[in-house]
């Protein structure tokens, strides 16, 4: 299972559906470490996905709940015991999202 999961944190491209206004739109995002954080970082793939996310029409936090919810359905796939949560206080480029380890220490405490 390990060897799947860091198959998934080592693909280039991670393709999310981002529901625009009047239609969806396949965007390619690069998810990467926050080197010295536990945080992942979610970067548009290139100038034509960048395009996408301007055309859909979305707000930043409404893109960033829908990169997420993808990561998050990955997660569960390979049956992690943690989640991600967009980090609304980041103010940088792209979408940062916090590693979420309640569920962890829920089994730890229970032990």
């Amino acid at each position: 299972m390990v060897k799947k999961f860091d198959e998934f944190l080592n693909e280039k491209n991670m393709l999310v559906v981002i529901h625009g206004d009047d239609m969806s739109h396949a965007v390619n995002f690069r998810i990467t470490h926050q080197s010295g954080k536990a945080n992942w970082l979610a970067m548009a793939a290139t100038s034509k996905d960048l395009d996408k996310l301007i055309d859909s029409g979305q707000s930043h936090t409404a893109i960033g709940k829908d990169i997420e919810d993808m990561i998050n359905d990955q997660l569960k796939k390979f049956r992690q015991n943690f989640t991600v949560e967009l980090d609304y206080a980041w103010k940088g480029a792209g979408y940062s999202f916090n590693l979420n380890f309640e569920d962890i220490l829920k089994r730890l405490n229970k032990s």
